[in-house]
């Protein structure tokens, strides 16, 4: 099972709704539907020739999140003449473009290295998980850096938010969606601010198809056998008419409806049912996916951009982390868990998604990037935010940290940027977020100067940051 969720927000002219709308046995397929949001300024419209190139190249972007902040030092940026209390105990490997080297646990990503280029100067300066996170993905600094923030209706809308805003699909599929869940440590009692619409109103969030449990690689879009197709039909003609009806005596308006009826278009789609269907793919392929949740979630990745979504975000699932170091923020035992849970599956579903992409002449429109909120300390043990960080362990960097970006016409086999010895401070080619978040939305053709208004009527540019025009000729 899938449930698409929408957390309850006022829309900007209208008061809150319950989000869970339940179309007779759509209540059975866990199917939850946001509110709708009104109209908003349209998208400016500049000169094709005074654009950076690469505008519109991407038909789809694949985002891949790795919550907690990766270290860069034991991935994408080794330092191996650094001294002893910074390099660490991984080795770079060379890989299948010369001159450019990786870690030694990223064997798959070694020989696939000709289709994806580092972004090695990516910095900005506040060390903490929320702040990083909505950085990264709205472009914008929080107004409250001493906070992790949990999301509210005044906070400048994510990445797949401003999809669904600005460049939606006439597919009847939603253009951007979340999964497996929302960002969150387990031990706090909310998601974090930076994913969803804020001011555009909920209607514009992602759709997040969550997993009932941690055992659940990736959940099936189907309808029990008990409520078929011919009587979910039956079901929706019954729902349209009691809401005409109810309409006649209420100020109900169209977008709540519109919802209804996308609901029951995507349950009943044989087409979109199949998308997740990860059976359909051979086993040979699941197999080198990976048999865990990144894998097999880059798998349902790569048959969403096929079934015409814009923006798929694939979070790192919830692990089991002990909430002391968990997921990518390695404060303990940072090497072991590095080599042993974090890097291996990652090597295997990446490496594999960069390859089947390709293939199918698929990676030259869509972009792919993995990233985090920050990096980790250069010296071993150094603690900035958390006291928790063991002799083994690295605390929260953000002033020096790698992306890894693929597809979209960007270099293949390249690096942009460079830090110091160290891999402590970016020496050349500085990328702040507000940068990176207008190049993505320049390469999937949203003008980074559109327009949205918030809920007190204002405007605001889409993306605040330079296109980096060195990565997108």
């Amino acid at each position: 099972m899938i449930r698409f969720l929408g957390r309850p927000q006022r829309a900007c002219d209208g008061p809150t709704r319950r989000e869970m709308l339940r179309v007779g046995g759509l209540g059975a397929l866990g199917l939850a539907w946001p509110d709708l949001a009104p109209a908003y300024a349209p998208a400016a419209r500049l000169d094709a020739a005074a654009r950076p190139p690469g505008f519109g190249r991407a038909r789809a972007c694949i985002l891949v999140y790795l919550f907690g902040g990766p270290s860069q030092l034991e991935t994408f940026d080794l330092k191996p003449d650094a001294p002893s209390g910074f390099r660490g105990e991984f080795r770079p490997i060379a890989t299948n473009v010369p001159g450019l080297s990786i870690c030694e646990h990223l064997p798959r990503l070694a020989r696939v290295a000709d289709k994806f280029t580092l972004l090695r100067g990516m910095h900005h300066e506040h060390p903490r998980h929320g702040w990083g996170l909505y950085y990264m993905l709205t472009g914008r600094r929080h107004d409250r850096p001493d906070l992790d923030a949990p999301p509210t209706p005044d906070d400048f809308p994510g990445l797949g938010a401003l999809v669904n805003r600005l460049a939606p699909r006439g597919s009847g599929l939603p253009a951007a969606v979340t999964f497996p869940r929302w960002n969150r440590f387990n031990d706090l009692p909310n998601d974090y601010a930076g994913e969803r619409a804020g001011f555009l109103g909920s209607g514009f969030d992602p759709w997040l198809i969550r997993s009932r449990n941690r055992e659940d690689l990736v959940p099936s879009l189907a309808i029990d056998l008990d409520v078929p197709v011919a009587r979910l039909e039956d079901r929706e003609t019954l729902r349209s008419k009691v809401d005409a009806a109810i309409g006649r005596w209420s100020d109900s308006d169209a977008h709540h409806e519109a919802i209804h009826r996308q609901a029951h278009r995507l349950a009943c789609s044989k087409a979109t049912r199949a998308a997740f269907d990860l059976a359909l793919e051979t086993a040979a392929l699941r197999e080198a996916y990976g048999p865990h949740p990144i894998g097999q979630g880059l798998l349902l990745a790569r048959r969403l951009v096929e079934a015409g979504i814009t923006l798929i975000q694939v979070n790192w699932h919830d692990d089991g982390s002990d909430v002391k170091s968990p997921f990518w923020d390695t404060h303990k035992d940072n090497f072991n868990t590095l080599r042993n849970k974090l890097l291996p599956p990652v090597d295997a579903g990446l490496s594999t998604l960069l390859a089947d992409l390709d293939a199918r002449g698929l990676l030259d429109s869509t972009l792919v990037l993995v990233m985090g909120e920050f990096g980790r300390t250069p010296r071993i043990g150094q603690v900035v935010m958390n006291a928790a960080t063991d002799a083994a362990g690295r605390d929260h960097w953000p002033h020096a940290y790698t992306v890894l970006a693929a597809g979209a016409g960007l270099p293949r086999g390249g690096v942009h940027g460079a830090t110091d010895a160290r891999a402590g401070e970016v020496v050349e080619g500085p990328i702040a977020p507000p940068d990176l978040h207008a190049t993505v939305l320049h390469l999937l053709g949203i003008p980074p100067e559109s327009t949205v208004r918030d809920r007190r009527g204002r405007r605001h540019p889409a993306g605040l940051g330079r296109v980096v025009a060195e990565i997108c000729s």
